[in-house]
């Protein structure tokens, strides 16, 4: 990680769980970390809360289901810190679980826009300000899911494993592209198995049997996804890790 010590990284959906974590993870290495949320409240806290990190922390308020917030947040990097996103991890995500017959075209669009297109237009935007100062060499982390792998039979999955299944096709099509530029950035989704975060407590219909769930079934936590990020940016330069795919040893899914 010494090598991204005092550079900038963006982590979206900072607030908690995963992304929380991962803000963490990054200033205890010297990283400087734009932590974005609509909830930033939640980021000034965990930004008091690590004051003696080596790296900063600066909490960022967006709603990334509009994409005028997302430009807008490096417009504010740009003028604000005057350096380039080095880091990009694109972890907010978004869970309405509900059966196809029951549902509502608001919530499929809803997933879509924070689990897909926003994770389109966030690289957008970093590869804009990696060019803008002239930067050959970032990384991307994607935070998918093993259901972006197969299809698991769980009720009212199916348009929440669809987004993930995109995330998948982005990733690979932003690689493709980099690779035919000749840049040096890297490009990674991190795919973890079932995790105990708030993101199925906001599951919709299906919120109480999500969340009772992990009673039962083996799950990861956040710090071990955060700890399968370090290890990807830890990596050499020359190495790059296309795809990691992270589980609690017992789960069968």
């Amino acid at each position: 990680m010494q090598r991204w010590a005092g550079k900038l990284a963006v982590v979206t959906g900072a607030s908690s769980g995963i992304g929380a974590a991962i803000v963490r993870d990054l200033a205890k290495n010297g990283v400087n970390v734009v932590g974005i949320a609509r909830r930033d409240n939640n980021v000034k806290v965990l930004s008091e809360e690590m004051k003696g990190a080596k790296g900063k922390i600066y909490p960022l308020k967006a709603d990334l289901e509009k994409e005028e917030d997302i430009v807008e947040s490096f417009k504010w990097i740009e003028s604000n810190l005057k350096t380039p996103v080095h880091i990009l991890v694109n972890n907010a995500g978004l869970s309405i679980l509900g059966d196809t017959v029951d549902g509502k075209m608001k919530d499929w669009q809803k997933m879509f826009n924070v689990n897909v297109l926003a994770v389109g237009t966030c690289i957008r935007e970093h590869l804009k300000s990696m060019k803008q100062h002239n930067v050959n060499d970032g990384h991307i982390i994607d935070i998918c899911s093993i259901v972006g792998h197969r299809i698991i039979d769980f009720p009212g999955f199916y348009v929440y494993t669809a987004t993930k299944h995109a995330v998948k096709v982005i990733t690979e099509g932003v690689r493709q592209e980099l690779l035919k530029a000749g840049s040096h950035t890297r490009i990674t989704t991190v795919s973890p198995g079932y995790v105990s975060t708030e993101l199925f407590a906001q599951a919709g219909a299906y919120s109480q049997q999500s969340a009772s769930a992990l009673d039962v079934l083996p799950h990861l936590q956040a710090p071990d996804v955060s700890n399968a990020v370090i290890h990807a940016l830890s990596l050499p330069q020359h190495v790059r890790v296309h795809d990691l795919t992270i589980q609690a040893t017992s789960e069968k899914f």
